[in-house]
């Protein structure tokens, strides 16, 4: 069994009395004016899902959200897309704090499973040198990756203690790569362990990367979703970022146009109330 019983997990957590008032009910959602606009924040436990076009700002979202970390060594960024130095470009860009962890899946992958493929098509195009065959004759040619990435994210988000802060950007590596039920499955685990934890839990996936029954089913698990858009206005872009849900708060549910600024990262312009 990969993880613990959920009801097990809730009779061996015990809060720290100076965590809970340190940490508060209320997290912040990385933008200021944007915790200003949803009542101070999201409640501790909540898992967000964001759906984003591409060019939407979504991917800058789930870093500016890891950047407010109360505790940065409870804190993770899981990246399936972007390597290290790339993320700690970003990071450095906004002057946000290097200190949380950073886990890159995508980058992992690449490493272990596309650099051999690459290096396969070139045995099959150019031939073995005698070099190459004694490299594989060492390694006994043993070089498959074995690692389940989709476990691998899943037990690391487990293993965070109370009051965790967590993005994990985004799910479109495992949807394709794994059964769909399969990572619905591991998603409720994550969901309860952060709602047990009073932790907060961001994932992404891309608009129509999956089918829409599957991102039914997401939106069920989740206790936020937003929409991020990105629009085509006369000359210039409009993005946006619709809250479709809002669990036990349906007054939140608001359009937010937003603009990036080189102070604040994603910013709120103005707010319309969802039709």
């Amino acid at each position: 069994m990969l993880f613990p019983d959920v009801m097990m997990m809730a009779r061996r957590i015990e809060f720290d009395p100076a965590d809970v008032e340190f940490f508060g009910e209320i997290a912040s959602i990385g933008s200021p004016k944007f915790d200003k606009m949803m009542k101070g924040g999201i409640p501790r436990g909540f898992t967000i899902l964001c759906i984003g076009e591409p060019g939407a700002g979504m991917d800058l979202f789930m870093k500016q959200f890891t950047s407010v970390a109360e505790d940065p060594a409870n804190t993770v960024l899981v990246s399936t897309a972007e390597s290290q130095n790339e993320i700690l470009q970003v990071f450095r860009r906004y002057d946000w704090p290097l200190d949380l962890k950073v886990r890159t899946l995508g980058e992992e992958y690449n490493e272990q499973v596309l650099e051999k493929d690459m290096e396969a098509s070139r045995f099959r195009l150019e031939g073995f040198t005698m070099q190459d065959i004694q490299r594989l004759a060492q390694t006994r040619f043993v070089e498959e990756d074995a690692t389940d990435y989709l476990v691998a994210m899943a037990s690391q988000i487990t293993s965070l203690g109370p009051f965790f802060r967590c993005a994990v950007d985004n799910l479109d590596f495992f949807f394709q790569r794994n059964e769909a039920r399969r990572v619905i499955s591991l998603i409720r685990v994550m969901q309860a362990h952060t709602q047990l934890n009073r932790g907060v839990l961001l994932v992404s996936a891309s608009s129509g990367s999956i089918p829409e029954s599957v991102q039914r089913e997401l939106s069920l698990i989740c206790d936020i979703v937003f929409d991020f858009e990105v629009k085509m206005i006369a000359n210039n872009f409009e993005t946006r970022m619709v809250v479709r849900k809002f669990r036990n708060a349906p007054e939140n549910l608001r359009v937010y146009t937003y603009r990036v600024t080189a102070e604040e990262g994603i910013t709120p312009e103005t707010v319309d109330r969802v039709a």
